[in-house]
């Protein structure tokens, strides 16, 4: 009896290793096909949800696929992380690996992408970009472990250097002078496009510079950190819709649809759709 109960634990490991070791060569496969097909630079991350796989590769139907592509290339020198999730998926007859031309159908599909404070910093001219989501105000112990990463679209603590004015000295070529500070934003998306515009100069109690900014020069330092950026391609096309800090990064998020979709159809980065992303 002992050794008929080894036995089957022997089997059931063995399958267990063989099953995982099909999803991953499946997911290998799956990220070859879409960095090939669409316009990536690098292998996105792949993860097929569900146990056993091999049943689901058998019955053409998966629980669920994650995708996060890094790195992807926004033009100009500036770059974002593309994310999307595909639940309830069902595959095209054909091979069991997903290739290039294999048509998958989700029930629900989301699209979003993230972009970090260097890349944003590029996208508004300012170099030494940094993002803080504040923790709220009425939350006691905001920002601890147990919260996760914060987010927010309004309030949104933007820090960098900008050129600063004094208004009174106009006449003068020392007039202008470069100084950082720290300004509250908030974040929307005008026409699939992210828009930033920015309020007021912060001095509240999350982290941020102090600065001497003249009076009368607070117009001119914020101009400097609002602007409605280029529209920017989504996962499988989707527009964006919504777009909030989370943590040091600012993520563009598209409303989640149904699917149907191969490899090709992942991401129209500029290259492909002939766009110079200014």
């Amino acid at each position: 009896m002992r050794k008929l109960a080894v036995g089957v634990l022997i089997t059931l490991l063995v399958a267990t290793i063989a099953d995982f070791a099909s999803a991953a060569y499946a997911e290998y496969r799956y990220s070859t096909a879409l960095r090939e097909a669409s316009d990536l630079e690098f292998d996105p991350e792949i993860t097929i949800s569900g146990f056993p796989f091999v049943d689901q590769a058998a019955g053409d139907s998966y629980d669920q696929i994650g995708i996060t592509a890094r790195g992807a290339d926004l033009g100009d020198g500036r770059r974002g992380d593309l994310r999307s999730k595909l639940s309830d998926v069902r595959r095209a007859y054909g091979e069991w690996v997903i290739g290039q031309n294999t048509e998958l159908t989700a029930d629900k599909a989301t699209a979003s992408l993230k972009i970090d404070s260097v890349n944003l910093g590029r996208f508004l001219g300012i170099i030494d970009l940094t993002v803080t989501t504040p923790a709220p105000e009425d939350k006691a112990g905001g920002g601890g472990p147990g919260d996760g990463i914060l987010s927010t679209s309004t309030g949104v603590i933007l820090t960098g250097t900008v050129n600063v004015s004094d208004p009174r000295n106009s006449g003068h070529s020392s007039a202008q002078r470069r100084e950082k500070v720290s300004v509250a934003v908030d974040l929307s998306v005008r026409g699939g496009a992210l828009h930033v515009d920015a309020r007021n100069l912060y001095s509240g109690p999350a982290e941020h510079v102090e600065s001497d900014v003249p009076s009368g020069a607070e117009p001119m330092v914020l101009a400097q950190f609002t602007k409605t950026l280029p529209v920017l391609p989504l996962p499988w096309s989707m527009p964006a819709v919504k777009a909030a800090s989370q943590g040091s990064d600012v993520v563009l998020e598209a409303e989640p649809a149904p699917l149907a979709a191969t490899a090709q159809d992942f991401w129209q980065g500029p290259s492909r759709s002939g766009r110079t992303l200014r």
